[in-house]
């Protein structure tokens, strides 16, 4: 695939999630039964997957993609808002939870990067299938939480007022800039690693410095809130965002800058994921946490990350990694100067209904 085409198949997965989170968000509030939405979705992504080996046509991979997106929208989101209300009033510690992530995150990049480089490209499909079956599997280990059956939701009126809130839309704005930042990396990464000449194992090991970086920022995020306060922790990654990705552009071939643009992974992803989902709990009337959820996926790895995969693709194909990761560093800066000075969280709490 040439890395035009790389773009679009990873903007697939996120294409969905424009409309996804959205449809899946509101038959949870609606039903309130969250726990067999995932399990749903479990169950369509495993279909979904299955259909991939022996695809090599762009066209029908792209469809493929497209297809599991989906079902996997159902996933993610619902998992969050179960996941807060398991923890009710501790949601500082919301990090300590996700880490689990990004333990399997490592895992699978350090035996992906043993196996799946060169003519162990081919086992790739058949990863996404055992994997799927594990979440399948694990989602019957999970307690459900206890909602009210059919109850009435939040008017959507309500819902579109606290849309028009100004720190509500400059907050929505930097997680469409930061996660379209991120379209470079999470598309040719690997691809700027191999151009150096690194090895599978040593690709392996970078990404899972990030990883590591990222599993030691949730363990502490919740103190760091405490300490130093929401806003700030969120500005100061936003700012390091802008440093991590100059780094990738300006200094790929030194080891060094390598792995201080990996370790950096804790601020421009790890900190701004936990905090939008943190906000999106506290922002949004009760009952209505799934759509409000599926509108922060479908505006941030949705319509970001599909623009950034395809804006991504362009650039590299056509200009080469340097101007690709320039792109990521101004958009990250435009996340952070959308941030600056607005009290989110003081914002949040004067958001009631009428």
């Amino acid at each position: 695939m040439s890395a035009v085409q790389i773009g679009w198949l990873l903007g697939a997965f996120h294409l969905s999630r424009l409309y996804a989170p959205g449809i899946w968000g509101v038959v949870a509030d609606r039903f309130g039964h969250r726990l067999l939405i995932v399990r749903l979705g479990a169950v369509g992504g495993l279909l979904s997957v299955m259909l991939l080996p022996g695809q090599t046509e762009f066209l029908t991979l792209w469809l493929c993609m497209l297809l599991y997106s989906f079902f996997w929208n159902a996933i993610l989101p619902q998992f969050e808002v179960i996941t807060l209300k398991h923890l009710g009033k501790r949601s500082n510690e919301y990090g300590r939870v996700r880490l689990w992530g990004s333990v399997g995150f490592i895992l699978a990049v350090l035996v992906g990067g043993e196996l799946f480089i060169g003519d162990g490209i081919s086992g790739v499909p058949y990863s996404f299938i055992l994997v799927m079956l594990f979440i399948l599997l694990a989602s019957f280990w999970v307690p459900d939480v206890r909602t009210d059956q059919l109850r009435q939701p939040p008017s959507k009126g309500l819902i579109r007022q606290t849309l028009k809130r100004p720190a509500v839309i400059r907050f929505l704005l930097m997680i469409f800039f930061v996660q379209m930042a991120h379209g470079p990396y999470n598309g040719f990464y690997t691809l700027l690693l191999q151009s150096y000449g690194y090895g599978g194992t040593a690709i392996g090991w970078l990404w899972s410095l990030g990883v590591i970086a990222e599993i030691l920022l949730f363990a502490k995020l919740h103190n760091m809130w405490n300490r130093w306060g929401f806003e700030r922790v969120l500005l100061c990654s936003l700012l390091l965002g802008v440093v991590r990705w100059m780094l990738l552009a300006t200094l790929p071939d030194q080891l060094w800058s390598l792995i201080l643009a990996q370790l950096l992974h804790a601020a421009s992803f790890a900190v701004v994921l936990a905090s939008g989902i943190r906000l999106v709990q506290e922002l949004f009337p009760e009952g209505s946490e799934g759509r409000g959820q599926a509108i922060h996926s479908s505006i941030g790895f949705g319509l970001g990350g599909v623009l950034g995969s395809i804006v991504a693709g362009y650039l590299w194909e056509h200009l080469g990694a340097t101007p690709a990761f320039i792109f990521a560093a101004g958009a990250s800066a435009i996340g952070f100067l959308l941030a600056w000075r607005v009290e989110f969280l003081g914002k949040v709490q004067q958001i009631e209904p009428n």
